[in-house]
């Protein structure tokens, strides 16, 4: 993957998890988003951090469970 466009990903996963927009800090969104992040994470039986979000959010945490599985 190209470093810029992983670098975009991951502001994208910080503005998303603080809830920024163009108007301002919308904590809605920041909550609504984490929800849904948190449940995937939940899913794949990790431990519910943001770091785990962040890994699943860039695809990270799924190559990981590939890996294991292919063991």
């Amino acid at each position: 993957m190209d470093d810029v466009t992983y670098d975009d990903k991951a502001e994208q996963f910080e503005r998303l998890w603080d809830g920024m927009t163009p108007k301002g800090i919308n904590r809605t969104k920041a909550l609504k988003f984490r929800q849904y992040i948190l449940e995937h994470v939940r899913q794949t039986k990790r431990p519910l951090t943001r770091e785990n979000a962040r890994k699943y959010w860039m695809g990270q945490l799924q190559q990981e469970i590939k890996d294991a599985e292919s063991f």
